[in-house]
């Protein structure tokens, strides 16, 4: 009998150090302990070292802590008591960016809340200037794309729609190539048919690629049995012709929560001087617009498959390459690639002394690079 006791008393109390796990890192401690301004140090000492330095740019820095969302430690209250194990937590903590500028805190929540605000509240960096590239005969300024955090966890059975009706058969393609890459290095990732997804629509009156809103979206991702819905949407503007935009989001159908959200926009800063012995009509606005939602596409889809994890350098490829290697178009914000230094225009021809033949072939890190830049061979190391 008295055993019987102590091993009750045992499972409780280990219960008990379970709810602790997660009430110490509930993320009410980032509004609780953390003010504007707060120097470097004090951040660390407040929260301990991040899981993950997103950026770090000299000026501007962004920390990722996994921690759990407010009030969750509640449901561990319940559950805790009557199951031991419950010490290890089922479930990762979410991701939180803390922002530091100048080395001072400036600021800090969800990666959804952080990177809309992150321009507005601490500022650009050096870095962050608009990149520009030569396409179609424009120039093209876009502005650039951080690296983004994984997803966590993978989506099992993907389902993929345009919205708004505006589309490309370049840029759709390219979608296609990118799903299907991904379905090459994730052997369970299953992407429910286009043709059962226009069943739906058809049978709910709506047209494949018209405007759907987010929560018709989700209920039609459930419908079709989908796990995870990803849209996109390339977006036109009618009072800027200059500009075009290229979206993508990736929604939980379950809960409706954005998994993966990126867009990326474009602008003609001026056309390519061309020498010819006729003089050259005009574009139509739809043709001349093609370039900036080529280019607003490939840094879409760069995030998309390094939000996967594979993209690990973190690269913005030329699909339209045809030549040896890979053709750096750019990278991605405070990534691997971009700490190591490898600029739009490189080609990145052996990983660990193997060949790269195209953009998907595969690069796994630590890696010892050989990039060609401006021609010349050079030796690399990317961690």
């Amino acid at each position: 009998m008295k055993r019987t006791v102590t091993a009750l008393l045992s499972v409780l109390l280990l219960g008990g150090c379970g709810v602790l796990v997660p009430y110490i890192y509930d993320a009410q401690t980032l509004r609780d302990r953390l003010v504007v301004s707060m120097p470097k140090e004090q951040v660390l000492k407040q929260l301990g070292k991040p899981n993950r330095v997103v950026q770090d740019e000299g000026r501007q820095t962004i920390w990722e802590y996994r921690l759990y969302p407010e009030g969750d430690w509640t449901a561990y209250v319940i559950h805790c008591p009557f199951f031991p194990n419950c010490y290890f937590p089922g479930e990762a903590g979410h991701p939180y960016y803390v922002v530091l500028q100048d080395n001072q805190l400036c600021l800090w929540g969800t990666p959804e809340v952080v990177r809309p605000l992150l321009g507005l509240v601490c500022g650009p960096t050096v870095p962050l200037d608009r990149k520009e590239h030569v396409r179609g005969g424009l120039r093209i300024s876009v502005i650039p794309v951080f690296m983004p955090p994984p997803i966590v966890p993978l989506p099992q059975r993907l389902a993929i729609m345009p919205v708004d009706g505006t589309s490309d058969v370049e840029i759709s393609s390219w979608l296609d190539l990118t799903l299907n890459f991904l379905r090459t290095r994730h052997r369970d990732l299953v992407l429910v048919e286009r043709e059962d997804l226009k069943a739906v629509l058809k049978e709910m009156g709506i047209q494949y690629g018209g405007h759907v809103d987010d929560e018709t979206s989700i209920h039609i991702g459930r419908l079709v049995g989908a796990d995870s819905l990803l849209i996109y949407r390339m977006i036109v503007p009618e009072d800027m012709p200059l500009s075009a935009a290229f979206e993508l989001r990736l929604f939980k159908v379950e809960s409706g929560t954005t998994l993966f959200r990126q867009t990326v926009s474009a602008s003609q800063v001026s056309s390519v001087p061309v020498v010819t012995g006729a003089r050259r009509s005009a574009k139509p606005d739809s043709l001349a617009r093609r370039p900036l939602l080529q280019e607003a596409a490939a840094y879409g889809l760069a995030a998309l498959t390094a939000a996967f994890g594979d993209n690990p350098l973190g690269l913005v490829p030329d699909h339209s390459w045809s030549g040896e290697g890979i053709h750096v178009l750019d990278v991605l914000q405070g990534g691997p690639g971009f700490r190591a230094g490898i600029k739009s225009g490189d080609q990145i021809m052996e990983s660990d002394d193997r060949p790269v033949g195209s953009w998907s072939d595969p690069v796994t890190l630590p890696a010892q690079l050989t990039v060609r830049h401006n021609g010349v061979p050079i030796e690399m190391s990317v961690r």
